[in-house]
């Protein structure tokens, strides 16, 4: 499923937010909707809850504090992104890279747009063949303006996980606009951003 697909299909109907796919998305590596570079630049090597971005369409986004730990398998652990200053914003795209993999059950996590955004079902989480989580939201009607909670993210903790284990999720890509061809491109460089669960 490639959710950059999704995305204008969505603004036609409701019911195609679904089965969509093909080797359209944008690729972080090359991006096409305009890639830019951030005051200060480059990462710092410690993961931040915040970047000031100061694109076109968005000047900052953010993971909202809270309590990132756990202490067993099954638990919940919810990471809520916002974004401040959006301009004519219709479409976002996050990508997600968890270490270790495996401590997290992708099948029982997931995530929901904050209205009036909407997320691709069943559960608006895609795993992509490198690994990575793509989360993501739409709008069909007006665009969005100034500051506002994009969405929520759960993540359900896989079996064996205790206190003692550390989990890094790392936003390696963020991508904003109010179409499939004209967004604002943001690298993991760029970014820097993350949280880990029970960091010590």
């Amino acid at each position: 499923m490639n959710f950059r697909l999704c995305i204008p299909i969505l603004l036609t109907a409701l019911t195609a937010f679904t089965a969509c796919g093909s080797g359209a998305s944008k690729n972080a590596d090359t991006p096409g909707g305009g890639s830019l570079p951030l005051p200060g630049g480059g990462s710092s090597g410690t993961l931040v809850l915040a970047a000031d971005l100061n694109g076109r369409y968005v000047q900052s986004i953010r993971i909202e504090d809270g309590d990132f730990s756990a202490n067993s398998g099954g638990q919940e652990v919810t990471l809520s992104f916002a974004a401040d200053g959006m301009a004519n914003v219709k479409q976002f795209e996050f990508r997600l890279s968890i270490n270790p993999v495996n401590a997290i059950d992708f099948a029982g996590s997931a995530f929901a747009a904050t209205q009036p955004f909407l997320q691709p079902p069943p559960a608006g989480i895609e795993q992509m063949d490198d690994g990575q989580w793509r989360i993501a939201g739409a709008i069909f009607g007006d665009s969005k303006e100034g500051d506002s909670r994009l969405g929520m993210l759960t993540l359900k903790t896989a079996d064996g996980l205790d206190a003692q284990n550390e989990v890094q999720i790392r936003v390696t890509f963020f991508s904003v606009g109010p179409s499939f061809s004209d967004r604002d491109d943001y690298t993991a460089d760029d970014l820097n951003m993350g949280v880990t669960i029970n960091q010590r």
